[in-house]
């Protein structure tokens, strides 16, 4: 029994090193785009370690917008302003259709402005792996209906 409640404390533990790494992410990606937030909040609304997780994010100071979905994990960190999303099928449906097609203009070597790329010759490799996150994300969707 002992050896069963170590596991889940060192489980907790690793999620938790996971989610705050998460954090990290977004307060560098909302410092990047000089975006004002309402702080990033201590839980996801939906995560699957260690591949991706789901925040709401509220937004201050810009009266009828609330904020922002905000995916982060062993992908790009991107968001969408809340507007008609609804749930976690929902966003990373969107964030699935979104990353499509900015994989196929970034496998023909085309730029696509909202991924940060240094190198123009990264395109294409770059590429696949949005495309391989898109992927995951619609068969996410899938599995969340």
């Amino acid at each position: 029994m002992k050896a069963s409640n170590s596991v889940n404390y060192r489980n907790r533990f690793n999620r938790q090193i996971w989610l705050t790494e998460r954090r990290k992410d977004m307060r560098a990606y909302y410092n990047r785009q000089a975006i004002v937030h309402g702080g990033i909040p201590r839980e996801p609304m939906w995560c699957q370690i260690p591949f991706s997780s789901v925040w709401l994010v509220k937004s201050i100071g810009t009266p009828g917008f609330h904020g922002w979905y905000v995916v982060c994990g062993d992908h790009p960190t991107d968001l969408v302003g809340m507007g008609t999303l609804e749930g976690t099928a929902e966003i990373l449906e969107y964030f699935a259709s979104k990353w499509w097609r900015a994989a196929q203009l970034l496998l023909d070597g085309e730029d696509y402005p909202d991924f940060h790329i240094e190198r123009i010759e990264d395109r294409p490799k770059i590429g696949e792996l949005v495309k391989d996150r898109s992927d995951k994300f619609s068969q996410l969707a899938q599995s969340l209906r």
